[in-house]
């Protein structure tokens, strides 16, 4: 049997002032989701000179929780809309996905909805339109959106390809006054995902191709947008760069998929961490439980570094724990300040759940319960030596 790939990913509109390419689509019932209240009137902007109708219906300032989808989903109903414009993080694109598919699918439970591929074609009623306004989830371009559970804090996968928006839209201009924190934890969870992307079982040329000009893109600019020394100019330029090497790892993951560090970053949820922030501490570690790869080592090359696999792999990680430090991380979770006998009481049933995910099971790391609690510890201590 052939085997081949499918290369899935939204129309994407990039380019400064390209907001405005989301009225050209001759919507009349727009609803709107934003990260703040600021994008109400955003919105309203781009379609003032047509005869759209535009509702603001909610504001995602939050990890996204399955309650969110359910909470806003009378006024999408009620509304009616053609056009779904989420202007956001992942937070905010994650539940306009759920809404999104809720709103096309009205008999559907949450639990029909965690069947991974197994969604229906999304658009008999709605067009997606997603504008990111950070540099790093990926969910502009991706087939998943992730919701916690605010009882358990464990996270929900809905995963398929219909979730996909229709177009994506890739404005700088809105990234310019991302503050510092957001920067920095966006950045490095684009990283992870750019990584990560490159050795998926199921990852392919293409995906190879494009996470790894994404990853060397992030660790090229991702310090000079960070960077207070660095001028206006150079930041503006490193911080469209970063825009779309963002969406570049997006699509990578999508058309492969991520690592442990995405089926084992339960200390997020739990500690209240920026899920960036955890992918920035894990991410050392957990290539060290992959590598040594010919992926790795093929990064390390493009960045200087000479040497056999095994040393280029190590030079990578290497490479990546100085970035963490320079951009004011935490080596570990110890260091990080998280509670030791907390953490490590929720380290068993961690290491269980994360055997299921799909970023497991796609992960060459060949894990079981025993590997996971190995992997948590070395991400709470880090090398003691």
């Amino acid at each position: 049997m052939n085997k081949f790939s499918r290369i899935y990913m939204p129309n994407i509109v990039c380019g400064r002032g390209s907001l405005s390419f989301a009225a050209s689509l001759g919507k009349k019932r727009v609803a709107v989701l934003g990260y703040a209240d600021s994008v109400s009137g955003l919105a309203k902007d781009i379609f003032k000179d047509t005869d759209a109708e535009v509702r603001y219906i909610a504001t995602i300032s939050h990890e996204p929780l399955i309650r969110d989808i359910f909470d806003n989903l009378p006024a999408m109903k009620e509304f009616k809309p053609d056009l779904i414009l989420a202007i956001g993080g992942g937070s905010v694109m994650d539940v306009s996905k759920g809404l999104h598919l809720f709103y096309e699918n009205p008999g559907m439970t949450f639990e029909d909805s965690l069947r991974p591929f197994a969604l229906p074609e999304l658009g008999k009623l709605a067009a997606s339109v997603f504008v990111p306004t950070t540099s790093g989830t990926g969910s502009e371009t991706s087939s998943a959106a992730v919701f916690i559970n605010e009882e358990t804090h464990v996270k929900s996968l809905l995963l398929s390809n219909t979730l996909i928006p229709d177009y994506t839209i890739l404005d700088a201009d809105l990234t310019d006054k991302l503050p510092l924190r957001v920067q920095i934890s966006t950045g490095l969870d684009a990283l992870c995902h750019a990584i990560e992307a490159t050795t998926a079982r199921n990852t392919n040329d293409f995906t190879k191709a494009i996470a790894t000009q994404s990853a060397l893109d992030i660790l090229e600019y991702l310090p000079i947008a960070a960077d207070s020394g660095s001028t206006d100019e150079q930041r503006r330029a490193a911080k469209e760069k970063l825009h779309m090497a963002a969406t570049m790892a997006g699509i990578a993951i999508t058309n492969s998929f991520t690592g442990i560090v995405h089926s084992y970053d339960h200390p997020g949820p739990e500690f209240s961490i920026p899920h960036g922030i955890v992918c920035g501490i894990m991410l050392p570690y957990s290539m060290e439980m992959v590598g040594p790869t010919e992926e790795y080592a093929c990064i390390a090359r493009r960045l200087g570094y000479t040497g056999n696999t095994v040393e280029l792999s190590k030079a990578l990680v290497r490479h990546i724990t100085k970035l963490n430090s320079r951009l004011g991380l935490s080596e570990n979770f110890s260091g990080a300040g998280i509670d030791e006998e907390r953490y490590f009481a929720n380290v068993p049933r961690w290491s269980e759940i994360s055997l299921n995910a799909m970023a497991t099971r796609l992960s060459p790391a060949n894990m079981d319960v025993e590997k996971g609690k190995k992997f948590y510890t070395l991400c709470y201590y880090g090398h003691k030596d």
